[in-house]
């Protein structure tokens, strides 16, 4: 992981509980999806009871999701 990476995985770790909503912006191929593996990886590994949802949009496995409709019937599961 490049240092500048884990600058801003430490800043991400550091706001972990404040009722703040967390935007992470980017310019495309920057690393914005790369940084919330990291920062998933972390939680699982450091937070227990962690809840944690991960929908990749780009996998076919949640191509239905990518509708509103069918991503809020889930919820309601």
């Amino acid at each position: 992981m490049k240092i500048i990476k884990r600058d801003y995985l430490n800043t991400l770790i550091s706001v972990i509980g404040t009722p703040d909503i967390k935007v992470i912006t980017g310019v495309r191929r920057s690393g914005k999806s790369k940084l919330l593996e990291e920062f998933r990886s972390y939680i699982k590994e450091n937070i227990k009871n962690a809840n944690i949802i991960y929908i990749n949009f780009n996998s076919l496995e949640f191509e239905n999701l990518k509708e509103y409709h069918e991503l809020n019937n889930k919820k309601k599961k």
